[in-house]
Formats: C-alpha cells, structure tokens, sequence
C-alpha cells in the first residue's frame, strides 16, 4: 500500500518543499487558521471579487483537489506514524483535518484555502457523506495544466 501513496504523503521534505510552492504561488494560508487573520481574508476577497466572509467558507476541506479518501487517508497516517507505531498518527490527522491537495501535492489541512481552490469538494469515498453533487465541478487534469500555468507564471 505505501508503495503506492504519494511520497509527499511518506516524506516529509518533499511535502514541505510543495507546500512552499502552495505558500508561494497560491497564497496558502492562513499560517493559523485559529487566529482572525483579517488582512489575508481581506486579499483573499478581493482576489475572488467576493466579501471577506464568504471568503472563509472557500476552504481546502470544501476544495475538489482536496482528497480524503480512505486509500489516501491511510497514505497519510502511515506516512505520520513511520515506523513509530507507538504514536497515535490519527491524533495529527483529525487535529489538522488533513487530507492531500491533488493540485499541489502535499498534506492539507481542511482550515486553510489558495488561490487554485476549486467548488465541488472534498474527495471522498463513494457514497460517503459530503460527496460532490452530481452537477457541481469535478476536478480534472486541466486543474493540473492551469495550477502548473500559475506556477510557471511566477517563477518568470
């Protein structure tokens, strides 16, 4: 199984590596969404022409490149635990909310958004609760074409 997850879910260099790059290029954040962070709301807003309210609730964990299926959710509690089976890796997981951006690539807490945030999530498993309507967005490979555009975008 771990073979096949993700290896910014194992690697915790490489995650953080694509997570500078969400930092960076999509303005990933807030650093604590726990705090009111009003002055990254208010650019949010202004960057989706919406009200800073309505700002917050385009979250990572309402995002459809946000995944929590179970295969990936095991991926990533694996990949927290390592090979310490002594520590509670689900502690970390429900903590953050955590689930995988299929468009960065890294482990994601549910709490925070980027500019790349898309309606129609999260990914979960078939017939779980909170799966996309039939006609909201469904996230294809042009996600990944036009969040590579940005990334190029900015490194010119």
């Amino acid at each position: 199984m771990v073979e096949s997850c993700p290896v910014e879910t194992r690697d915790i260099t490489a995650n953080l590596r694509n997570r500078g790059k969400a930092i960076d290029k999509a303005n990933y954040g807030p650093m604590d969404p726990e705090q009111r962070n009003d002055r990254f709301w208010a650019m949010k807003a202004r960057a989706w022409d919406v009200t800073p309210d309505e700002a917050k609730t385009q979250l990572c964990g309402n995002c459809a490149a946000f995944n929590q299926t179970s295969a990936m959710m095991e991926c990533i509690r694996a990949g927290i635990e390592g090979k310490d089976t002594e520590r509670d890796s689900m502690d970390v997981i429900e903590a953050g909310d955590l689930g995988y951006c299929e468009i960065f690539d890294f482990k994601c807490a549910s709490s925070r958004t980027c500019d790349a945030w898309i309606v129609g999530g999260p990914i979960k498993d078939e017939g779980d609760e909170g799966d996309e309507a039939e006609d909201e967005y469904e996230y294809t490979d042009e996600d990944d074409e036009l969040a590579g555009a940005m990334m190029d975008e900015e490194a010119a």
